[in-house]
């Protein structure tokens, strides 16, 4: 293998698992508390929260910290996947 088709290879992984990992330690940061204006909205002013209609794709999986931690991780690599294949069509079209 030629020191250039390993570049190319290696680089994508390794922001891969960098996202990944980010995914997984910054999950636990994430707030289930409404911000200051909803809570101000539900609170004072009576206006009941609306019913969720739309559970989500990953419904099914259930709720919990390693759940939300591997469907971020799913999230991240989808949209860099659509991201690179977004960046080969338009670099072909130039």
């Amino acid at each position: 293998m030629e020191r250039q088709d390993f570049t190319k290879f290696v680089i994508p992984l390794i922001v891969v698992v960098i996202a990944i990992l980010s995914v997984v330690i910054l999950a636990g940061l994430a707030s289930g508390n409404p911000d200051g204006f909803e809570w101000a909205l539900f609170d004072f002013s009576g206006v009941p929260e609306p019913e969720g209609g739309f559970e989500g794709i990953w419904a099914f999986l259930g709720e919990g910290p390693i759940i939300e931690a591997i469907t971020g991780a799913i999230g991240v690599i989808v949209v860099l996947i659509l991201g690179i294949i977004l960046f080969k069509v338009l670099a072909r079209s130039e």
